[in-house]
């Protein structure tokens, strides 16, 4: 079986930066023993999968080299790179049938894709102590999430010069510890470190803005903030906070296309 398969750089315009995100085409849902041998094959920590691409509404799903994955904010916006670029750029709109019934529509905008996220809770923590000792720095707040740990630090020099204690921020009960400040050609700026998950340091991590742009909004005093990702690749989203959604948009270059024959 033949599918179409691109890599897709998102959060930056050049192929070097950003954070890369295999998309492949098919006709069908395909089996996802077969995906997470492309992952494998790939060495992608996630796949995303377009599927109806031909209808109004296509349906996007997401695999791992261990099996299906409910989405990651980068890997959607690569999938709504291709399909608009298969469908025309004349369509400044694009929902998405996801896995779990629901939809998920990605637009053009002025700085990118666009796309819309639900804010993502977030409370105080006792564990300062082992976030300022794996962190090697002491923050000024700390939380914790679902998603993660978030550590804020004074300036945005403290972010770029961290050189966390990454078997400690692994000790660590979340999968990621994010860091962030308030930036200087930037409104904010982040790093995203997720050494439990095999990830030393997430090239650009949408996600982790579902928690600290609203965090930010509050503080700055405004809903429109230009945060960048301060790891070696690095990338730029420009996020909105609206009531209970955080819109996260960036933009994206095709890094390469080709065919990829599946067994079948």
């Amino acid at each position: 079986m033949r599918a179409k398969l691109c890599q897709v750089v998102t959060f930056a315009g050049h192929v070097f930066s950003g954070n890369p995100a295999y998309v492949m085409i098919l006709d069908a849902v395909p089996d996802p023993a077969a995906m997470a041998g492309a992952c494998s094959l790939l060495g992608a920590d996630v796949l995303a999968v377009i599927t109806g691409l031909a209808g109004s509404v296509p349906a996007l799903h997401f695999f791992t080299p261990s099996g299906p994955h409910p989405g990651a904010g980068h890997a959607t916006l690569a999938a709504a790179h291709v399909a608009m670029a298969q469908r025309g750029r004349n369509q400044k709109e694009l929902p998405f049938n996801l896995a779990d019934g629901g939809l998920r529509v990605c637009r053009l905008d002025s700085h990118g894709i666009a796309v819309d996220w639900p804010r993502m809770a977030y409370e105080t923590t006792a564990r300062h102590a082992e976030i300022a000792a794996a962190l090697g720095v002491l923050p000024l707040e700390c939380f914790v999430s679902e998603f993660g740990y978030i550590a804020v630090l004074q300036s945005e020099g403290d972010v770029a010069s961290l050189q966390p204690d990454l078997l400690r921020v692994a000790e660590l009960d979340r999968n990621t510890l994010i860091v962030t400040a308030k930036g200087l050609a930037s409104d904010i700026v982040i790093r995203v470190f997720a050494p439990r998950v095999g990830l030393p340091e997430d090239p650009v991590c949408g996600t982790a803005h579902r928690i600290i742009v609203p965090y930010w909004s509050d503080l700055l005093g405004k809903a429109a903030m230009h945060s960048r990702h301060l790891s070696a690749r690095g990338g730029d989203l420009w996020c909105t906070v609206n009531g209970g959604t955080v819109t996260i948009a960036g933009a994206s270059i095709t890094a390469f296309e080709g065919t990829l024959h599946l067994p079948d």
